[in-house]
């Protein structure tokens, strides 16, 4: 912008704009139909498709002169602070935070579905933080190495901290492993579809475990085994 702003002058900055006002409303619809049509089986994705049809109907009939007044006057206001507050979800790397020898990694997954296979180097997992706000993510860890506890029990544990807004996390296991429920109190109305049994406390002879805990509103966390 700043630099047809220098070679252009303000016209063409302004002609720039109104051409991105006309068609990101459509760009949004299109974005929304065909996330409609991704979380038409998978429980939890609705909100984010529905919020960017409602937002770019909104934007083309203010667009279109349907909307005047006051009312008109906030849609495009709340449609900015809304793209502001979902890049500022996604951060410098939507995807994820901390390479294959650090042992605290970090994926978040903002209305695009986000796939990763984790993997480890020389150092063991110790903590996994996961983020869907409207989104679909779906994490591998059946080939990480989990870190020994530090209780000296000689068990591998893992600790899985999930956030979810609207959206969907799949986790995926192997079949050693056991899952524990952690903190799981402050999640309503989120969907659990487990297939593989969450244990209250950790069983007898349970050599790998992953220690889950859940905040949010809406959405599912399903996880299920190899």
């Amino acid at each position: 912008m700043g630099t047809v702003w220098l070679l252009d002058g303000g016209s063409a900055l302004r002609s720039g704009g109104r051409w991105v006002l006309i068609a990101l409303p459509y760009t949004l619809i299109a974005l929304g139909i065909l996330l409609v049509l991704r979380a038409a089986l998978p429980r939890g994705l609705l909100a984010g498709p529905l919020t960017l049809i409602a937002g770019g109907a909104l934007w083309g009939a203010y667009d279109l002169g349907y909307l005047g007044g006051t009312a008109g006057s906030k849609v495009l206001p709340t449609l900015a602070i809304a793209v502001g507050a979902s890049l500022a979800l996604m951060g410098s790397n939507a995807g994820q935070s901390g390479g294959e020898d650090h042992p605290l990694r970090r994926y978040r997954s903002v209305l695009l579905p986000v796939r990763r296979k984790v993997l480890t180097g020389s150092t063991d997992l110790v903590k996994v933080g996961i983020g869907s706000y409207f989104g679909d993510a779906r994490i591998d860890l059946s080939s990480v190495s989990f870190a020994r506890d530090r209780m000296g029990r000689g068990q591998r544990v893992l600790q899985v901290d999930v956030t979810v807004l609207f959206g969907r996390v799949e986790l995926v296991l192997d079949t050693a492993c056991i899952v524990v429920k952690g903190n799981v109190e402050n999640s309503p109305a989120v969907h659990f579809a487990e297939q593989v049994r969450v244990h209250m406390t950790p069983p007898e002879g349970s050599e790998r475990q992953i220690v889950l805990n859940v905040l949010g509103v809406g959405g599912s966390v399903a996880i299920r085994s190899l």
